[in-house]
């Protein structure tokens, strides 16, 4: 389902209210939604559900994804940097070449995910997040936080 602008604004709006406990709110749900090269950076998208979203290119930079539900997206050559994913769920997410670098990956779970080529220069991680079977994230650039 591809996204028009001024859906996807109205969409964002609405879960800004949500965030802030408006009753007019509603959660982000952009199950397999296109969203190709989309500009969701700096954005609070903490909890919105993008399962099995095409977000190929998007440029999510220092986006707040906190608690997300990113399972089975695709992530090709997107720009996370700086983005927060704390306790987001990638499983089986495809980041192939995506960018995270600087990125709060703290309790992230990756089960299953295709990590090749990713950029992970100074993203932060602990002991609750769970990388892929065989996956070495200090290899990659990321940092082991206490």
């Amino acid at each position: 389902m591809r996204l028009e602008y001024h859906a996807l604004q109205k969409i964002i709006e609405l879960h800004n209210k949500f965030l802030s406990g408006n009753q007019e709110g509603v959660k982000a749900d952009l199950r397999c939604a296109e969203l190709y090269g989309a500009d969701l950076a700096g954005l609070n998208l903490q909890g919105a559900n993008f399962e099995k979203a095409d977000l190929k290119r998007s440029v999510l930079f220092e986006t707040n994804l906190e608690g997300a539900n990113l399972s089975g997206a695709f992530f090709k050559h997107a720009v996370l940097e700086g983005a927060s994913l704390k306790r987001a769920n990638l499983t089986g997410a495809s980041l192939k070449g995506a960018n995270l670098n600087r990125a709060d990956l703290r309790g992230t779970k990756f089960t299953m995910a295709n990590l090749e080529d990713v950029s992970l220069e100074m993203a932060i991680y602990d002991r609750t997040t769970i990388w892929p079977d065989q996956f070495d994230p200090q290899s990659a650039g990321a940092i082991l936080s206490d």
